[in-house]
């Protein structure tokens, strides 16, 4: 049975054709699919032009690009057009130079005005808190729609969106400590009486667990899907600080996310070594991204994590 196409799933199927068949199949692939699926729009614009490109389709490529610039008002970051090969067929066109410097100046200001934000949904007197971040190049919006769902009923909803922007709606945590103190103020904002959890995709797990880490947020539990942790091996010491805390923990990875699968599990071990309840799910033929029975998973474990307690 097909998977049903979601965002994520459309980017990560782009460039696996890419990578396997070339550039040409997986424009195409793109252009049939972009359509199909909510997410950021300007990245779905982004892909379909840098494809365009790569596969020599030049004017196409332009008209894409002109489309989401000047139609759209999006904008992307300098230095990638700049530096991105499969750019390198339109780079000499006057138009795109012309596209170029209009990003730049909308990028300059997007900075400028770029500040940590905090969507709270479904709040009610004495709920337990769920507080999720975003992975990169996503926002709060697109996270809040994972994870509103039946299983998180009952809980005040939390998603924050960093302060530093990459493109068009595109938010990361590229600078850790930055983010790190953004989410302990947005967590004190919170009433403080209320039972915590953290969430988080990704770059966002990272985040939330050097957080919890540092002693900078006090959580009750945590729910980590795909959680992106490079630094995992070196965090081994740090992560003594959350024994004795009761906190317990719920992992979720594909068994074909090549990206976060190692790091998940190297997360489990950590947390086995210090007796730190938690369970590692690892799903079958999921890449990085939701599983497709997200609620089911949630439901899972929101309901490990209370048992806990």
């Amino acid at each position: 049975m097909m998977k049903k196409l979601t965002y994520t799933r459309l980017l990560n199927e782009t460039i696996s054709i890419y990578e396997k068949k070339g550039s040409l199949e997986a424009y195409q692939f793109m252009k049939e699919n972009a359509e199909k699926v909510d997410g950021n729009e300007a990245q779905l614009y982004n892909f379909q032009y840098a494809l365009a490109a790569a596969s020599d389709l030049k004017e196409e490529a332009l008209g894409i690009m002109k489309e989401a610039i000047l139609d759209h008002g999006y904008w992307y970051e300098y230095y990638y057009l700049q530096e991105d090969e499969d750019l390198n067929s339109i780079r000499s066109f006057k138009e795109f130079q012309e596209l170029v410097e209009l990003c730049k100046r909308r990028e300059e200001d997007a900075k400028k005005q770029a500040v940590p934000k905090l969507t709270i949904l479904s709040e009610g007197q004495n709920q337990p808190i769920l507080m999720v971040l975003h992975g990169d190049q996503e926002n709060a919006k697109m996270t809040s729609s994972v994870w509103n769902r039946p299983a998180t009923q009952g809980y005040t909803l939390a998603f924050p969106q960093s302060s530093q922007i990459q493109f068009s709606d595109a938010y990361e945590w590229e600078d850790l400590q930055k983010g790190v103190q953004e989410i302990q103020e947005h967590v004190k904002e919170l009433s403080s009486h209320n039972s915590l959890i953290i969430g988080g995709f990704s770059a966002g797990c990272r985040v939330a667990l050097k957080a919890m880490m540092e002693g900078r947020i006090s959580v009750d539990g945590f729910v980590f899907v795909a959680p992106w942790l490079p630094e995992i091996d070196e965090w081994k010491e740090a992560m003594t600080s959350l024994q004795n805390t009761n906190i317990s923990g719920y992992i979720i990875c594909g068994d074909q996310d090549d990206d976060c699968l190692e790091g998940s599990k190297a997360l489990s071990a950590i947390l086995e070594e210090k007796d730190i309840a938690h369970e590692l799910k690892i799903v079958k033929g999921l890449d990085h991204e939701y599983p497709e029975a997200f609620n089911e998973s949630l439901q899972r474990a929101l309901h490990f994590l209370h048992k806990r307690k």
